[in-house]
C-alpha cells in the first residue's frame, strides 16, 4: 500500500509531491454541525499528514530545491486576501495493489499547523502537516 500527496498552486508552477513512501500516514476528519439544517454550510474538513524523509535524500537549501523545503515555505506563507500561494489544491491518494482505494481532494487547502523534527538516531526528517 502506498500513500501519495500532491499540492498544487492555483497559478501553476512546480507542485509539491510526496510519492516514494515518504507519507507514512494521514488522518482525515469531517466535522459537521449537530443541527441538521446547518450541516451544509458549516462543514469542517481537516487532514493531518505524517511524513518521514531520510536526511541523506535532502539537498542543501537552495531555491526550495526539494519538496520538504517547498512545504516548509508554504506552511509559513502569511495570509493575504489576494495571495495566490496561501490556498492550494491538495490531493491525497491511497493505492493498494495498483487500485486507488481512497482519493481525497481539497480545492482550497491551507496550513493550520506545521511541525518538523529531526531524528538523528534514525537519520530522518519527520513532518506533521495539519
Amino acid at each position: 500500500m502506498s500513500i501519495s500527496l500532491r499540492i498544487e498552486r492555483k497559478s501553476g508552477g512546480e507542485p509539491i509531491e510526496f510519492v516514494k513512501g515518504e507519507v507514512i500516514g494521514f488522518t482525515y476528519k469531517n466535522n459537521s454541525s449537530i443541527n441538521l439544517s446547518a450541516k451544509s454550510p458549516n462543514l469542517t474538513h481537516s487532514l493531518h499528514i505524517r511524513s518521514k524523509i531520510p536526511l541523506h535524500s535532502l539537498p542543501s537549501v537552495v531555491d526550495n530545491a526539494d519538496n520538504s523545503n517547498m512545504l516548509y515555505t508554504w506552511a509559513n506563507t502569511e495570509y493575504k486576501p489576494d495571495s495566490e500561494d496561501y490556498y492550494r489544491k491538495c490531493n491525497i491518494q491511497i493505492v493498494r495493489n495498483e487500485n486507488t482505494i481512497r482519493d481525497i481532494t481539497f480545492t482550497h487547502a491551507y496550513v493550520d499547523e506545521y511541525q518538523e523534527q529531526i531524528d538523528t538516531s534514525k537519520r530522518s526528517l519527520n513532518l506533521n502537516l495539519f
